[in-house]
């Protein structure tokens, strides 16, 4: 019982990260490997420091990214660096 209450949390983590990725990968490509709108950075290029510092900026700024990134918790913030980064 305890090993499918832990894939049961594995799968719905997975799920969720996922989903709040999707949107990212609308512009910036399935992997991180494009600059979106053909003028950022492409993030699988910066370092994990660099994405996190990036987004917590664009959480209160008034670009594009701002919609995006105010959604955003720090875990995922985190978690975005953790997979993407280099």
């Amino acid at each position: 019982m305890l090993i499918k209450i832990i894939l049961l949390f594995i799968t719905l983590h997975v799920a969720l990260f996922a989903s709040y990725i999707k949107v990212c990968q609308g512009c910036h490509g399935k992997t991180f490997e494009k600059r979106a709108l053909g003028r950022s950075r492409i993030v699988k290029d910066l370092k994990k420091d660099e994405i996190i510092q990036k987004l917590k900026y664009f959480k209160t700024s008034n670009s594009i990214m701002k919609s995006y990134a105010s959604r955003l918790s720090e875990k995922q913030i985190k978690q975005i660096a953790n997979v993407f980064g280099r």
